[in-house]
């Protein structure tokens, strides 16, 4: 079966605090471990320092400013294993459930644990053995009380869909009582945690309505998208005028798939293509040549591999769509 594959992603600003992310989509498995697990700079070993620095914009709460940072790809001075290790979480689709279950409606598999990811042998061991074609992974950085608990680890399954956020909602606990009011019974059952992610994740599964196992066109996940936005800042700009306070800075950074085939990654990420995440030289045969390999995009908090120009910073205020025929769009949003 050969549904939609969507991937939508908001994009204010990346921090040096926030979580980290990684969303692939393309038209051929992708061996997990060769995304997840191998590249130097892979998603389980960014912790804290940036790999590709001039591509970030960090945000400094204090001076209330946003910079550009600069320099150049670097890991040398290695990860701090004690910043962002509050969780990590894996999503991905396989289609198997849809061909056992004869319903055509290709669910992910979401993994999820609070050990530090890098020396999960579990999930190393998942990794080595596991292809798809849409993957989303997250490891969290807790903000505010909300605990270090599976519950609480990105992505997010509603029904066929897949949720993550890389940010916080600043103020989240001065709202949540007005935004639970405004979720349905369906949304509000389905929240398992406390975290501010997986309550506007709700919100956002309520404008979309109580079939989420339906494929639905990328302007249809758009408008639900700008809805969604609107109502968080409706409700922040309703507190903050009530209590006479400044609205503080929030990073919205959302990303929402549903497909019956996953993320992949490109020939550097591919151990049948050649090339090499790390750009060390490939010394053994490949199965494949580069010109061989399919429509592919990744989306991620920072790169994880060692070609600049492979990357581009994806604007402040931003959509990144990825449609059914893989094709980028970048636009801007307007509320």
């Amino acid at each position: 079966m050969r549904g939609i594959k969507v991937h939508l992603h908001i994009t204010t600003t990346t921090t040096t605090t926030m979580c980290r992310w990684f969303a692939y989509i393309g038209e051929e498995p992708i061996l997990l471990e060769d995304v997840l697990i191998k590249p130097k700079h892979s998603i389980v070993k960014q912790i804290d320092a940036h790999f590709l620095p001039n591509l970030h914009v960090t945000y400094d709460p204090h001076l209330h400013q946003r910079t550009l940072s600069s320099g150049v790809a670097s890991d040398e001075h290695g990860p701090n294993h004690f910043t962002n290790v509050d969780g990590f979480g894996l999503g991905y689709y396989t289609g198997v459930a849809a061909e056992f279950n004869g319903d055509n409606v290709n669910r992910p598999c979401v993994y999820k644990n609070v050990r530090p990811p890098l020396n999960h042998f579990n999930l190393i061991s998942l990794c080595a053995h596991t292809s798809s074609k849409c993957v989303f992974a997250h490891i969290r950085a807790a903000t505010s009380l909300s605990s270090a608990v599976e519950t609480n680890n990105h992505p997010f399954v509603f029904g066929r869909y897949l949720f993550m956020h890389n940010g916080m909602i600043s103020s989240f606990l001065k709202i949540k009582v007005a935004l639970l009011q405004k979720l349905s019974e369906k949304a509000y059952t389905n929240i398992f945690g406390t975290t501010d992610t997986e309550h506007v994740a709700a919100l956002f599964f309520t404008h979309l309505g109580n079939d989420w196992d339906t494929e639905l066109p990328m302007e249809t996940l758009k408008k639900t998208m700008i809805k969604t936005l609107q109502g968080v800042l409706s409700l922040f700009q309703e507190t903050t005028k009530e209590n006479n306070e400044t609205l503080l800075h929030s990073s919205l950074n959302f990303a929402v798939t549903e497909s019956c085939q996953l993320l992949a990654a490109g020939p550097t990420l591919n151990r049948k293509y050649p090339d090499h995440p790390d750009g060390k030289e490939v010394k053994k045969k490949t199965v494949k040549t580069t010109h061989d390999y399919g429509k592919h995009t990744i989306v991620a908090s920072e790169p994880n591999t060692y070609k600049t120009k492979d990357w581009h910073l994806v604007p402040q205020n931003s959509f990144v769509l990825v449609g059914k025929d893989l094709n980028v769009v970048i636009e801007t949003i307007s509320l």
